[in-house]
């Protein structure tokens, strides 16, 4: 059930084009060069795989489900959650934006469009299949 969720949810966020945490692991990298200069460029390098892999979204996604039916179920979840954006963290942060903004009524319209939105059901979906992904 995790591969089929992983792939539906893989699916919808290519349709609608969407990138992962790019900007989540860009500012982690700022930060890195920041505060650990000594480590700054293997946290870098590192840092700058994982935003490619982000950046491939929907199909990292797909590729992350293919990995979990390969029985690969450790690298899957790590390449769905990269693809999905770190999904449940950007929508929390997001429904708390969304009500510290506008208030109660900007968080029922928000919520209202995330109920009607491809991508936001992708992320749920490439969440949900992650979280149902077991370890054998």
């Amino acid at each position: 059930m995790a591969v089929v969720l992983a792939l539906i949810g893989g699916f919808l966020l290519f349709q609608v084009s969407w990138i992962g945490s790019i900007g989540f692991i860009a500012d982690i990298a700022t930060y890195a060069a920041l505060y650990f200069p000594a480590v700054a460029e293997i946290i870098t390098l590192v840092l700058t795989i994982l935003l490619y892999i982000a950046s491939l979204g929907g199909i990292a996604v797909i590729i992350g489900g293919i990995l979990i039916a390969r029985e690969r179920v450790g690298t899957g979840k790590v390449v769905i959650g990269l693809g999905a954006g770190v999904g449940l963290f950007g929508l929390i942060i997001t429904l708390v934006e969304a009500y510290l903004t506008g208030g109660l009524a900007a968080l029922t319209d928000f919520l209202t469009l995330i109920s009607q939105s491809i991508a936001w059901i992708g992320v749920i979906m490439s969440i949900v299949a992650r979280s149902m992904a077991k370890k054998e």
